[in-house]
């Protein structure tokens, strides 16, 4: 099984107990982070649905009512009002749960950024200086061009981010290496915080999906994330296809290539 296989198998069913998969997971570096990281999203999901129950005494109104409705007409428009409101608290219930579930989206993907980054930590001890023809060749994959100076880069490559693929960029900052995703497809609403015990950083929001930066604490990192966004020109927004299984994906493996000059 390769990691392709492995991902999108894991995608259709996290808790699957395949011998074949479990043994992919064991063995690959790459995947067993992404593994976990799906696992939690689905506990967080089920543990989400199961706080939703119907208000209290919802079933007893109902019955009540559609023994009125069989008396009278005036008691008939009483079962409506009921009917009504039971539709309004599970429409406001519903609400809830979607403000929720976006919430704890941008909590996940907060998450998978730092998990992302310790995942491969390997790449933040990288010093050479990468050449622009690689990262113009890491961009073209997704239709990205270089339109501004994006400052010295030391790592670029594609990456999986949850189930899109983006780029991964490490640049030097001040306080230690900083860094950079793109993550077309990836929308935000907001700015959302990133932090941790050694890291810390924001995800803004973009035509195009979103865009991490990340750096040790207490690395300054007002505007950088603006200015990169800025530096990259992406295609229209409905033509970017970063999932998976889209047009964004890893062919040979989904995890992030190695370097070339």
């Amino acid at each position: 099984m390769n990691c392709l296989d492995f991902r999108r198998q894991l995608l259709t069913d996290p808790f699957s107990k395949d011998i074949e998969l479990l043994t992919h997971e064991a063995e690959c570096p790459s995947c067993a982070p992404f593994a976990r990281d799906v696992r939690a999203q689905e506990i967080r999901l089920r543990n989400a649905l199961q706080e939703i129950s119907p208000p209290e005494g919802m079933a007893e109104r109902i019955q009540l009512a559609a023994r009125f409705d069989q008396r009278s007409t005036v008691q008939r428009r009483w079962w409506y009002s009921a009917a009504a409101a039971v539709l309004m608290t599970v429409g406001i219930s519903m609400v809830s749960l979607v403000s929720t579930s976006i919430d704890r989206g941008n909590v996940a993907l907060a998450q998978s950024v730092i998990n992302h980054i310790e995942d491969e930590s390997h790449h933040l001890r990288e010093a050479q200086q990468v050449s622009a023809g690689r990262i113009n060749r890491v961009f073209a994959r997704f239709g990205a061009e270089i339109a501004g100076n994006i400052g010295t880069v030391n790592f670029a490559a594609e990456c999986l981010m949850r189930d899109r693929t983006g780029v991964h960029l490490v640049m030097p900052g001040q306080m230690g290496p900083i860094t950079v995703f793109f993550m077309p497809g990836e929308m935000a609403d907001s700015n959302i915080a990133v932090n941790s015990t050694r890291f810390s950083g924001r995800i803004l929001p973009t035509s195009w999906g979103s865009i991490a930066v990340v750096g040790e604490s207490g690395e300054s990192l007002d505007g950088l994330g603006e200015r990169l966004a800025a530096a990259v020109r992406w295609p229209d927004s409905r033509t970017v296809d970063s999932n998976l299984f889209g047009r964004g994906r890893l062919i040979a493996a989904s995890f992030t290539q190695p370097q070339d000059s």
